[in-house]
């Protein structure tokens, strides 16, 4: 961020408590945090059990406006609280970046009550004195679901738009991208999942990700990896896009910065 960068806490909380088995953002889900105008970092969330609980699961979800992607899963353990038990808590030190309006919800496996607690915080700029060297930062959230089969490597056949960088048009100078996670909707066999950068005419192949084969359940959480790209710089207007080698169903989600230079 840059020098003249100001920040404001953003903490959302909300208690859940209705039973939801749902991978693909359907069902009750609880709204924790909304992304402020530059962007939110999520810092971390905390999640504190209020009752005696069940094998089970938390599930976070990115809410867009318009789709639903799931995020992250944490497993909940069987205790039983009493006066001297500590009822079940988890910290989860997620660092996550959201873009303007995007709206952090979670959900629970199990009919039980948890408080979810997210600290976060919204970055804007002092504007009456900000350097004209100054880099200014703003979130871009890319997700989008994969599903159909495609075997290719070439570029060819169905490929879903995971991430679009800011467009050199509106000033844009590229886009940092931070993190890459590939969250399974479902019980995967091996397989592949493929990443490519779209110049606005060539296809290329970036990232092969392998797949194993994994059962999710109510109590066993689906794949999931993280990827990092070493904070690759995506040029302007240039498009990430993914496939799936097996018609099986996985979100993925990049958290990218957009920069651009003051006026």
């Amino acid at each position: 961020m840059a020098a003249e960068t100001q920040y404001t806490a953003n903490t959302g909380m909300v208690v859940i408590s209705t039973a939801n088995s749902n991978l693909d953002g359907t069902g009750t889900l609880g709204t924790l945090l909304t992304a402020a105008s530059n962007g939110t970092l999520v810092k971390r969330i905390i999640i504190k059990s209020t009752v005696s609980n069940t094998e089970g699961m938390i599930r976070f979800f990115i809410y867009d406006g318009t789709n639903t992607r799931l995020r992250q899963e944490i497993p909940v353990m069987a205790i039983t609280k009493a006066a001297t038990t500590l009822a079940f808590e988890y910290t989860w030190d997620c660092d996550l970046k959201l873009q303007a309006g995007d709206i952090l919800k979670v959900s629970t496996e199990k009919a039980e009550s948890f408080n979810i607690i997210a600290e976060g915080l919204n970055w804007g700029y002092y504007s009456t004195s900000v350097r004209p060297e100054s880099t200014n930062f703003t979130a871009n959230t890319g997700s989008a679901v994969i599903s159909t089969a495609n075997s290719n490597l070439d570029g060819t056949g169905t490929l879903g738009t995971i991430l679009s960088a800011g467009s050199s048009g509106s000033g844009w100078k590229g886009c940092r991208i931070e993190g890459i996670t590939i969250k399974a909707l479902q019980t995967t066999t091996t397989g592949m999942v493929r990443l490519y950068i779209y110049d606005g005419t060539n296809t290329r192949l970036i990232k092969e990700v392998f797949i194993p084969s994994v059962t999710r359940s109510a109590t066993e959480t689906s794949f999931e990896t993280q990827l990092s790209l070493g904070n690759f710089q995506l040029q302007a207007s240039y498009v990430l896009k993914a496939s799936t080698q097996n018609a099986e169903s996985f979100a993925i989600t990049v958290e990218g910065n957009d920069w651009k230079y003051p006026a």
